[in-house]
């Protein structure tokens, strides 16, 4: 299977228009859902069937006119769908008791690798999955540098409720479930932040490898990714990371449909026919 990377440098060519007139999102109080590290029943892909269709249209009536709008179908597996569009309706689920009510939710990257050992992902070597964001640093030279800031500062408004001190905070950092905002000065129309309560933002060790390319044994058990005591050269899955070791900005987390993991990815809107999103059924946080 052709690696995603080389298809994303194809893509990055392209150059879409985005209107600046976007519609703002009615806010909602949430339900704390429960991202543990337990798998509880069978995940599934999104369809386009009575709930992925009601999502899809709430979700596009906020982000309608940005990247992270969503095509509309009538059956099948909902395809084309990268990071802009999953963040999407995440932040519509947030808001939305009656699509809450389902208990269905993306999954993390640290589900996802659960699930991949369980033998329970729908067809994984056919798709790829954008799982998260990994925030490497806000250099203007890096990637996404617009959505890395905005991204960041909304990291250190919340800070405190996510567990990060001051030293957390200047280290490299895996977002998992950040919500989308409306932003018309924005390459896409929107940019990432934390929603208080769905976010989960941490550091990991293997993050300071980035520059090389290692093989690792195993499943990324620590936040969706492999330790760095993995990594073995014998080993039969790889972690892609950037090229670079500074100024690399705001990457893309994958499951490419090699199994293999990929943190070094760039494009926020690489929409090859093979993007997925895998939902599966989460417990509510006791108060």
């Amino acid at each position: 299977m052709v690696n995603r990377r080389f298809l994303e440098l194809a893509e990055r060519l392209r150059n879409d228009s985005v209107p600046k007139a976007v519609r703002k999102k009615k806010e909602g109080k949430a339900r704390t859902p429960e991202f543990n590290a337990t798998v509880n029943g069978d995940p599934f892909l999104l369809q386009y069937d009575a709930f992925g269709k009601e999502l899809i249209a709430k979700s596009n009536r906020t982000y309608a006119g940005t990247a992270a709008e969503i095509p509309e179908g009538t059956s099948g597996e909902v395809e084309q769908m990268y990071i802009l569009r999953r963040l999407a309706l995440i932040t519509t689920l947030a808001s939305d008791r009656t699509l809450q009510s389902k208990g269905y939710w993306p999954i993390t990257p640290l589900q996802s690798e659960k699930y991949l050992q369980a033998g329970k992902l729908v067809t994984p070597e056919d798709n790829w999955e954008d799982l998260g964001l990994v925030l490497y640093d806000t250099s203007n030279d890096g990637e996404n540098p617009y959505e890395s800031k905005a991204l960041a500062r909304s990291i250190r408004e919340n800070a405190r409720e996510l567990g990060l001190d001051k030293k957390g905070l200047e280290k490299r950092l895996v977002v998992v479930h950040p919500g989308l905002k409306i932003d018309s000065s924005a390459p896409h129309g929107v940019v990432p932040i934390v929603l208080p309560g769905i976010t989960q933002v941490y550091t990991h060790e293997v993050l300071a490898k980035a520059g090389e390319d290692p093989q690792f044994k195993g499943y990324g058990l620590t936040g969706g990714l492999p330790k760095i005591a993995q990594l073995d050269e014998d080993g039969d899955r790889t972690l892609y990371l950037p090229d670079e070791t500074e100024d690399i900005g705001l990457r893309v987390l994958v499951r490419d449909g090699d199994l293999d993991l990929d943190a070094g990815g760039s494009d926020l809107t690489f929409d090859g026919a093979r993007g997925r999103v895998h939902f599966a059924p989460q417990g509510t946080r006791k108060k």
